[in-house]
C-alpha cells in the first residue's frame, strides 16, 4: 500500500518542483513588483518611519538582518527600531549602482551601493560613502517582505582589484 502511494507522490513532487527557467515576462513581473516593495522600504528609511519599516519585515524565525557584524532578529529588530529611529530626522539615499537578481516568481534580492546620508535630531550627522545594502525578499500571501538584510560600509580591501575593473 505504501509503494501504491509513492508513485502519486513522487508525480506530484516533480510536477510542483520544476527547474524550468522563469521567462523575461516572469522576471520582469518580479521586478516591477519588487521595485514598490524596494521603494517603500528607502521611503520608510528616508522619512524614519519605523512603524512602516517594520511592516515590511518578515515576522518569522526565518528572518535575519546583517549589520555592524551582529545579526538581528525579527523580535529584536522590532524592539530596537521604535526605540532608535525616533533620534534620526531623516535620511538621504545616493545610487550608485542597484542591481536585482530574480530567484524565482515569489524570491528575488536587491543590491544598492551608494551614499546613504544620516541626518540626527541633534543636529548630528553622517555621511556614509560607498554603502552597501543587500535585501531579500519572499511573496507570501501576495505580499513582498524582507527576509534577508545585509549592510556593508566601504572597507579597504587588502589587495589592488583596479586590475578587475
Amino acid at each position: 500500500m505504501k509503494a501504491k502511494l509513492l508513485i502519486p507522490f513522487l508525480l506530484i513532487l516533480a510536477a510542483c518542483t520544476s527547474n524550468k527557467p522563469m521567462t523575461e515576462e516572469q522576471k520582469a513581473t518580479v521586478k516591477d513588483e519588487g521595485s514598490v516593495v524596494v521603494d517603500e522600504i528607502f521611503g520608510a528609511l528616508k522619512t524614519s518611519d519605523g512603524e512602516k519599516l517594520l511592516s515590511l519585515l518578515t515576522n518569522s524565525p526565518d528572518y535575519a538582518y546583517i549589520v555592524a557584524g551582529e545579526v538581528y532578529t525579527y523580535d529584536q529588530q522590532a524592539k530596537m527600531v521604535p526605540k532608535y529611529m525616533p533620534y534620526v530626522e531623516r535620511q538621504t539615499f545616493k545610487t550608485k549602482f542597484e542591481k536585482y537578481i530574480i530567484i524565482d516568481p515569489a524570491c528575488f534580492t536587491y543590491i544598492w551601493k551608494g551614499d546613504n546620508g544620516m541626518y540626527m535630531k541633534t543636529g548630528d550627522s553622517t555621511i556614509l560613502k560607498d554603502y552597501l545594502v543587500s535585501y531579500t525578499f519572499r511573496k507570501s500571501e501576495g505580499k513582498w517582505k524582507l527576509i534577508l538584510g545585509q549592510e556593508t560600509p566601504s572597507v579597504p580591501f587588502p589587495i589592488d582589484t583596479t586590475m578587475v575593473k
